[in-house]
Formats: structure tokens, C-alpha cells, sequence
């Protein structure tokens, strides 16, 4: 559980998972989020 707290400090900055990167968003259960895509 500390990981998802300290996580979430990075989110702010970098909103996708290591390894993927943000290309623009999606309307996901009615809401904006971000598009990750797995980086080649």
C-alpha cells in the first residue's frame, strides 16, 4: 500500500504505468482519463 501513496505524488506528472506512455485521452466510466500505450 506505501507504493500506491508514493505513486501518487508521481501521477501528477507522469499519469501512465513505466514502460507506457500518455497519447492524449479517453472518456472512461463517463469520465476524462488519460491513453496509455506501451512503449516499443
Amino acid at each position: 500500500m506505501a507504493e500506491k501513496k508514493a505513486s501518487a505524488s508521481k501521477k501528477e506528472k507522469d499519469p501512465c504505468w513505466k514502460g507506457y506512455e500518455q497519447e492524449g485521452t479517453k472518456k472512461k466510466d463517463g469520465k476524462t482519463v488519460p491513453n496509455c500505450v506501451k512503449k516499443d
